[in-house]
């Protein structure tokens, strides 16, 4: 605490809302100066201790963020961004945060996806062209020398020719690239053994490494897990990833119900005693998970593979499983799990002697 008192902005922005006598509360923090590594922080601990109520913190940060870059676009620019970024961006947001869907990385892609509307607008108006008047070949130039905003721009793109803005421009949708990263199955087994049986290895790293070598549990979803959905029944034990408990390994089963009969908490604010489930891999404050970036991090420094092992285990599941149980079972989308399939199949080859030259 003392650390905090002296180190920290939080005081000063305690102080600051103290000194306007009203109640705090999540709008008169909006209104502050938005030093996301301070009032963020600070914020999360008022909710941590429950004197701010939670909210999807990643829609809020869109908004937030939006409001903030519209105010400084010129008026000419300001009639088409603002509908595109309100309308279109947010509100489809607001409905992914109602069905809980709404992550730090969705949060992060319609950030993008606003910025590169600006970015092509004002690269036309240095072309002293305006939206109407732009060609596909104007576009097509655009895309040269920003080659990564394809994506992006895409989505500005369908939604003013949709609205008659242009008729003139077109973006096909990028095909969705197969996976390129793999590991060998003996390596994948071995990293499964340490994660098992490595007792140098901290807690949440084995329990994240289990779960995504045994299976393919992206991070993202693997960091939202809640205690309540760990249950044991007689000698087994079932972990319920999406809709359907999934039989757990003995050895992963125990440290599961390590860390929830002893989660390891970074913070001084633990998570309140309200009959709520908790996250099985707590962040800091406690009341919310660990980042995926930092569980990410954290698998890294221990020498331990995440995205190619997932794209391996992934490729030994629908091997093993046909793609409805997989998508039961992990949560991946149906038409998801039938690419994967399509993949496996052409590729089974192609893979096994990938992975021969890799050992």
């Amino acid at each position: 605490m003392l650390t905090w008192l002296r180190t920290s902005s939080g005081p000063q922005i305690l102080a600051e809302l103290v000194s306007q006598n009203t109640e705090i509360t999540h709008a008169s923090l909006d209104a502050l100066s938005q030093d996301y590594n301070a009032t963020h922080h600070f914020r999360k601990l008022l909710v941590a201790t429950r004197i701010l109520p939670e909210r999807n913190e990643n829609l809020a940060r869109l908004e937030l963020w939006s409001a903030d870059v519209l105010a400084r676009l010129p008026q000419h620019q300001m009639k088409i961004i603002r509908p595109f970024a309100e309308w279109h961006i947010i509100r489809d947001a607001r409905r992914r945060s109602s069905r809980g869907r709404y992550t730090i990385g969705a949060a992060t892609s319609d950030r993008k996806d606003i910025r590169a509307a600006i970015d092509f607008l004002n690269w036309l108006d240095e072309k002293q062209l305006d939206l109407a008047a732009a060609g596909q070949e104007d576009l097509d130039l655009w895309l040269t020398t920003h080659p990564t905003r394809r994506r992006s721009i895409g989505a500005f793109i369908r939604w003013a020719s949709v609205r008659r803005l242009t008729n003139r421009m077109a973006i096909t949708a990028e095909r969705t690239g197969l996976p390129s990263r793999f590991i060998s199955e003996s390596a994948l087994s071995e990293q499964l053994k340490r994660c098992l049986n490595d007792d140098e290895l901290p807690l949440d790293v084995r329990i994240a490494g289990g779960l995504i070598g045994l299976y393919a549990l992206p991070v993202v979803r693997l960091v939202e897990l809640t205690t309540d959905r760990f249950e044991r029944s007689g000698d087994d034990a079932y972990l319920t990833i999406e809709r359907n408990p999934v039989l757990l390994p003995p050895k992963l089963a125990l440290l599961i119900q390590e860390q929830v009969t002893r989660p390891t908490v970074r913070s001084m604010v633990r998570p309140p005693r309200d009959g709520r489930p908790h996250y099985l891999l707590p962040g800091s404050p406690a009341h919310r998970p660990i980042t995926a970036q930092r569980i990410v991090n954290k698998l890294r420094e221990h020498g331990l593979e995440v995205i190619s092992a997932r794209n391996t285990a992934m490729l030994e599941a629908v091997a093993d499983l046909p793609p409805i149980v997989i998508s039961d079972l992990f949560g991946v989308s149906a038409s998801s799990a039938h690419r994967w399939a399509r993949f496996a199949q052409d590729s089974w080859a192609d893979y096994l002697a990938a992975c021969q030259s890799t050992e």
